[in-house]
């Protein structure tokens, strides 16, 4: 018993490490007493991009958002209702971004040392005419917005914005439902009366 406990614990520093953690800008609007408001409606989302999406990414990354975010204010001890005229607050969210292509900016004009040549089971440096490789990096941000359905107006906002270097499309929405679930955790916790 104590071995499987003393074999967790690097597990489970190894999987926090692994974590993202991003700054989450937040604003609360004074008025909008977010804390006192008990119930919540989802209401979707936007996708902006400067390409069309296809659907059914769009779909997936709606899905997996939805949950971060639900899950978080339920966490949060808010309710959902599906009625958004019978909700204290409206949810929604917004996720924007660009790709683009770079090239390490590392010049190779100097040999490689003897050492790294000759080593048994380094791999053969790059030939200096070879162009380097090139790597996808996204720009992107997730909203979150809470308004107000009797007037309208956001009372709550959390946004990250951060540069990503995922591969696959399917990276892309872990990471953006990633982002989704730590704004929410800015979110104030319901005040239980």
């Amino acid at each position: 018993m104590r071995l499987h406990r003393w074999l967790a614990v690097p597990i489970l520093a190894a999987a926090a490490g692994c974590a993202s953690t991003w700054d989450v800008e937040s604003f609360e609007a004074p008025e909008g007493d977010v804390a006192s408001r008990r119930t919540f409606a989802w209401t979707g989302g936007e996708l902006g991009s400067t390409s069309a999406v296809d659907p059914a990414i769009a779909q997936g990354v709606d899905q997996r958002i939805r949950e971060a975010v639900v899950s978080g204010l339920v966490r949060k001890r808010y309710v959902e209702v599906q009625d958004p005229k019978s909700a204290d607050m409206l949810v929604s969210y917004q996720v924007a971004g660009t790709r683009k292509y770079i090239t390490p900016k590392k010049p190779r004009f100097s040999a490689p040392s003897p050492d790294e040549v000759l080593t048994p089971g380094n791999p053969r440096p790059p030939l200096a005419s070879e162009l380097p490789r090139e790597q996808t990096v996204r720009d992107g941000s997730v909203i979150v917005f809470v308004d107000d359905p009797a007037s309208g107006r956001l009372i709550w906002r959390g946004m990250i914005t951060a540069e990503t270097r995922t591969g696959s499309t399917e990276g892309a929405i872990h990471v953006a439902a990633d982002m989704a679930r730590q704004i929410i955790e800015e979110f104030p916790t319901h005040k239980s009366p």
